[in-house]
């Protein structure tokens, strides 16, 4: 019989969360909007954290098995949909955990002089610095979350401080120099284009993704029926506070025309704490944005290993992912074969690009793309599984997914738009294809030809 530690409480799990969910590099990207960021970041909250926190939580309730989302979908709509939504739960993580990375490595670079930066515009110390942290995040969760946890909880000091830091030189800007950027009520009305508009709110509705994590380690949890809900909305009002709280800062900082979204949040502490003679504190934040980089890895490395090992105990993939640690008892199989592919995947879009940031951009995108079918799935098996559950709500979770999975195919300004698209489709079609390979090899070892007549 398989069996866990009961190693995560409702701080770990709260702490999970936050440093899953929380994507600081969100809060620039975010900002470029200008104040209607703000107004943009409560959309989001109302039409997308909403219904995925009511679902979770609902659902994690009433089924805390381990697998979370995959055990759900399996339960609502069979063993093939299951497959397929835990196959792109788990695949999505393959190009976040680089796309994170290259944020730490922006934000690494940013913290010394010009010739730091100079050296973090090579590929050598990004493609060095990403495997780097997709290699000690698999160590550190095959030694497992009673150890790895630590570095998840103390990855919180990389979200508290910096935000800290930046809502501090916010407001000190804003009493010092003034706003850098005029925050007034027709100025926080979305305006200009629309599609690109709508295409960066699809980003911060993905910004509130992964508050699924723990219910994927449910059964390393203490009393997961009433432990993870009870952390999914204790987190969610943290990252909500951290995101609306934080692109106002940087906009009090900087103008929006200065924005850069890689080191946007280093650069605004950086500029304001100079300006005050405590330049120190813009080292000191990109220095935690990296540790917060390398935490959030960790913590979804743990998350997104656990869905092969589940597929691998229900025969969907091979039992080989199935095993445990003969003594750590982690999913030690599932952790390398998915940190081998991760940095596969990463080499790959390094190769096929011409800049670091078409790279981000497309791992980004793909990440997203990905990560949303399983939404879909998530909210249609509330539904059936729950028919008490509020409808309306997770219709609108729903279809919020639908309208930002749809946006991911506009491309950045500035990019080759066939280079661009074409990069998208041939991935997200390879990954799918494979995904399809791999259950029906897996189902024809499970039913022999002549029993399935």
């Amino acid at each position: 019989m398989t069996t866990f530690i009961k190693a995560m409480r409702l701080r770990d799990v709260v702490l999970m969360n936050v440093v899953a969910v929380v994507g600081l590099r969100w809060i620039a990207r975010g900002a470029r909007t200008g104040p209607a960021s703000v107004t943009l970041w409560v959309l989001a909250w109302i039409a997308f954290f909403v219904p995925l926190a009511i679902a979770v939580s609902r659902l994690a309730r009433r089924y805390p098995e381990q697998g979370g989302l995959y055990v759900w979908v399996r339960r609502a709509f069979g063993p093939t949909h299951g497959f397929f939504c835990g196959w792109c739960l788990w695949v999505n993580n393959l190009f976040y955990f680089p796309s994170l990375l290259v944020f730490a490595a922006a934000n690494l670079a940013a913290i010394g002089g010009p010739s730091w930066q100079a050296m973090g515009q090579t590929r050598w110390f990004v493609v060095v610095f990403v495997l780097a942290g997709i290699w000690i995040a698999a160590g550190i969760n095959i030694i497992g979350l009673r150890q790895g946890k630590w570095l998840q909880n103390a990855g919180t000091l990389g979200v508290w401080i910096p935000v800290g830091l930046l809502v501090g030189c916010g407001a000190l800007a804003l009493v010092r120099f003034g706003s850098a950027t005029p925050f007034t009520a027709a100025s926080m009305v979305p305006r200009g284009d629309l599609l690109d508009t709508i295409g960066l709110w699809s980003a911060m509705c993905f910004a509130f993704s992964g508050f699924e994590i723990s219910s994927f380690v449910g059964q390393e949890v203490e009393n997961p029926e009433t432990t993870i809900p009870r952390g999914v909305f204790i987190a969610g009002a943290l990252v909500t506070a951290v995101y609306v709280l934080g692109s106002a800062s940087v906009l009090f900082a900087i103008p929006v025309s200065e924005l850069k979204e890689l080191s946007g949040i280093t650069d605004a502490v950086q500029l304001v704490a100079g300006r005050v003679g405590f330049g120190g504190l813009g080292a000191l934040t990109g220095a935690l944005l990296v540790l917060n980089g390398l935490a959030g890895t960790a913590s979804w490395t743990a998350g997104a290993a656990r869905v092969p090992f589940a597929a691998g105990v229900d025969a969907a993939m091979p039992r080989a992912f199935a095993a445990l640690h003969p003594r750590y008892r982690t999913p030690h199989v599932a952790l390398i074969v998915q940190s081998l592919a991760s940095s596969a995947i990463f080499v790959a879009s390094v190769l096929v690009t011409a800049t670091m940031q078409e790279a981000y951009d497309i791992l980004v995108n793909l990440t997203i793309r990905i990560y949303f079918v399983p939404y879909l799935y998530l909210f249609a098996a509330q539904v059936r599984l729950l028919p008490d559950s509020p409808k309306p709500i997770a219709w609108m979770g729903f279809a919020a997914t639908v309208v930002s999975l749809g946006l991911t195919f506009l491309p950045p300004p500035g990019s080759k738009v066939l280079v661009f698209e074409m990069n998208l489709v041939v991935q997200a079609v390879v990954t799918l294809g494979v995904g399809a390979a791999f259950y029906a090899w897996s189902r024809r070892r499970v039913t022999p030809p002549d029993a399935a007549r």
